[in-house]
């Protein structure tokens, strides 16, 4: 057993070569004590500094640009945006390139993903005739969109998706809505096209940022869902939806799922009760059989969430 593979076979090769020279326990501990492994440096003191430095220069800029701003000609308006912006994305690719630094790339990205299209904005408002802010936001989010995803296909950095689903989802919300559909049809179809797209990255190594995207796209069907079937006859039908979704939370295994559909039902129980039984001689009976519903969706809900821990 020449190269180990795991924890086992390491402590079962230094048994034999212990064995094999006579070297006891005692011995190796004083060998040990002699030499001792270097202390790890706290890896998330340096991780704050750098994210509060970042901040700093960031805040600083910002309140320049606020100071200076009605000073300065139209280029130097777009430059000092879109300038910063640029080149924080160029030195977030440069450090993709160098283990060392790649940890940077977040917040590198993060501060492109503001400045980019604040300077794409301020150029537009300098320079481009007419006052249509729906096409100007919709051409700003399409191309840092673009320009997020595409370079996402050659980097695969979590970060980079992160952006770039964001200004996309941006950008296909208003051509929707350009488009004249209505905002029940776009809530809908856009939240579920987003929970659809949280499932595919739950099962990459994309995964940390499916909870967030669950969250939205699931938070934008409910509401949607729930201004469709309000004060019609279908609205006992999102009483069905709702323990629908908290079902599919388990088979998707998302706990933020199950905490947005949990709320939905609650909320739904709440307007339930409000609506048919206020004025009704009935209403103290209601608000205790409401109480007891709450307590058993509570437990449940807690039950289904073991089931997605223990999956």
């Amino acid at each position: 057993m020449i190269n180990p593979q795991n924890k086992n076979e390491a402590l079962a090769l230094i048994s034999d070569i212990a064995r094999s020279f006579d070297i006891t326990l005692d011995e190796i501990g004083a060998y040990l004590n002699k030499n001792p492994a270097p202390e790890k440096v706290s890896k998330w003191l340096p991780r704050i500094l750098g994210y509060l430095g970042a901040t700093f220069v960031f805040g600083g800029l910002a309140l320049f640009i606020g100071m200076q701003w009605d000073d300065l000609s139209s280029p130097a308006r777009v430059i000092i945006t879109y300038g910063p912006g640029l080149i924080a994305f160029i030195l977030g690719i440069i450090t993709l390139n160098d283990e060392r630094f790649i940890r940077a790339s977040t917040p590198l990205f993060l501060k492109s993903a503001i400045l980019q299209p604040t300077g794409m904005f301020v150029y537009l408002h300098e320079y481009a005739d007419g006052n249509d802010g729906q096409l100007a936001a919709l051409l700003v989010f399409g191309l840092v969109a673009i320009q997020f995803l595409v370079t996402f296909c050659f980097y695969r950095r979590t970060s980079l998706l992160f952006f770039g689903y964001l200004f996309w989802n941006s950008a296909v919300g208003i051509l929707m809505d350009r488009a004249g559909v209505s905002g029940e049809i776009l809530g809908i179809g856009l939240g579920l096209s987003i929970m659809i797209v949280a499932w595919a990255m739950d099962r990459t190594p994309h995964r940390a940022i499916a909870p967030f995207w669950y969250f939205i796209g699931s938070i934008g069907l409910l509401w949607s869902i729930f201004d469709v079937v309000e004060h019609t006859a279908l609205d006992m039908s999102y009483l069905a939806v709702a323990t629908g979704m908290m079902f599919l939370s388990v088979r998707m295994q998302s706990r933020t799922l199950l905490i947005v559909s949990t709320g939905a039902l609650l909320g739904y129980l709440g307007y339930f009760t409000d609506e048919y039984f206020k004025d009704v001689i009935g209403w103290p009976i209601a608000l205790m059989v409401m109480g007891g519903m709450l307590i058993g969706i509570s437990y449940w809900a807690v039950k289904m969430s073991r089931k997605i821990k223990t999956a």
